[in-house]
Order: C-alpha cells, then sequence, then structure tokens
C-alpha cells in the first residue's frame, strides 16, 4: 500500500506496544478520542501511526499530550470490528517505518506529518548474504531444539521475504520496549539482521551451557531449570 505521507497521519501513542512492518497487533480502542480517530481512519484510507510515549510524563499527562518517541510505525487497519457502545477492536498490519517531522495542534486525537525512515526497498539480492547467516543458525541442531526456532524456520520455509522475515523474527525475540524501538527506529535491515544473528548466537551459547548440566527437554523446546 502507497502512503501519501505529504496529508497528517494519526498518532495513537501507547507506553508498551510496538508495531514493526510486516507484523500485526490486536487493539481494543476504547477512549472517546480514539474511537473518534478509528471511525475518522475506517472512512478514510484506513492508516493510524502507532506511536511509543517518552519517558513518563504519560503517567501524570496521559489526557494531554505527553511527549513521544520520534520513530512510528504506519499501520493500516486490516480488520475491524465495532462493538454496540462504540468501541472498536481492530487488527492493525504494520506497513512502514516513519518519523514525526511535525506535530499538529492538538485535536480531538493527535496527528502529525511523517516522513518514511526507508526510502527504497532494499533488493532482496542484496539481503542474501543476511538471510543465509541467518538460516545457517536457524538449522544448528542445538537451536532447532527451542520451540521459537521451530516457528522461525517455519516462515523461512514459506520464503516470505527478508525484511519481513527479519522484522518478525526481532519482534518476537526483543525482550522489552526499549529493545524493540531500538529496531523500529533501524532503517537499515543489515543491521536487524545483525542484532538477530547476535541473538540467536548468544542463545545458543546458553542452550550449549544448559547442556553441560544435563539436557532437558520438553514441548515447548529447551528448559533451563
Amino acid at each position: 500500500m502507497k502512503i501519501d505521507y505529504r496529508n497528517p497521519i494519526p498518532l495513537f501513542p501507547l507506553n508498551s506496544c510496538v508495531l514493526m512492518p510486516n507484523t500485526t497487533v490486536p487493539l481494543h480502542i476504547f477512549e472517546m478520542r480514539y474511537r473518534m480517530m478509528t471511525r475518522t481512519a475506517l472512512d478514510g484510507n484506513g492508516l493510524i501511526a502507532m506511536a511509543v510515549f517518552q519517558g513518563d510524563r504519560w503517567r501524570q499527562d496521559y489526557e494531554g499530550n505527553p511527549p513521544v518517541r520520534p520513530c512510528v510505525c504506519v499501520g493500516y487497519i486490516l480488520r475491524h470490528e465495532c462493538l454496540p457502545d462504540g468501541r472498536y477492536n481492530i487488527l492493525l498490519q504494520g506497513l512502514n517505518r516513519a518519523r514525526i517531522v511535525k506535530e499538529l495542534e492538538p485535536g480531538t486525537y493527535r496527528r502529525a506529518i511523517l516522513e518514511p525512515l526507508e526510502l527504497e526497498p532494499p533488493m532482496e539480492l542484496d539481503l542474501e548474504p543476511c538471510r543465509d547467516r541467518i538460516e545457517a543458525l536457524l538449522a544448528d541442531p542445538l537451536l532447532k531444539q527451542w520451540s521459537q526456532v521451530q516457528a522461525f524456520n517455519n516462515w523461512v520455509s514459506r520464503e516470505i521475504p527478508t525484511v519481513a522475515m527479519l522484522d518478525q523474527m526481532v519482534l518476537a525475540l526483543c525482550r522489552c520496549t526499549d529493545e524493540r524501538y531500538r529496531m523500529l527506529a533501524e532503517p537499515c535491515p543489515c543491521q536487524r539482521a545483525e542484532w538477530l544473528h547476535g541473538h540467536l548466537v548468544k542463545t545458543r551459547k546458553t542452550f550449549y551451557r544448559a547442556q553441560s548440566f544435563g539436557r532437558c527437554v520438553n514441548e515447548q523446546g529447551i528448559a533451563l531449570n
């Protein structure tokens, strides 16, 4: 889907929910201002930019416009359900990384002018070395006992584009909001691949050390305790 960045896009800031391109997130919309935001988006292009609060001011000023971090993910409302009382359940699909250029004057809900972080989609050929390194690790016999790697190998077998594969795996493995946001704000897929490779290498080392104390595997994969 092509995004017209000349027009303002609604901002939906949360504290701990980070959306990435090529992933989806279910959201329950209950606040009046965000009900209007959702209704307006559904009547238009269906776009909402997921943002992350900056610092803790949102705890005291949630009803206002507390600061948000500069990088966002523009998402598209893939599915929605309007409940009888006006609330919404939506499934938001991440499309593009973007940066806030200017937030507009406060209205019923927040809107901003954005600019894309990734101007040109990378060519699959250029990402082939990154993909090969990741796939080689996913084929490692020790890591393959980890249930999460089993899911990753299913994604690889479907031959989804490398950037989509990276975003899905990175989001699944990031342990905290700050780490997820750092990967959202990283425009270079090779750098995201480097983070993913390093995380898998560390995980393998942890599993290897655990095996020295006796191997314990259950239906979820390797248990470390």
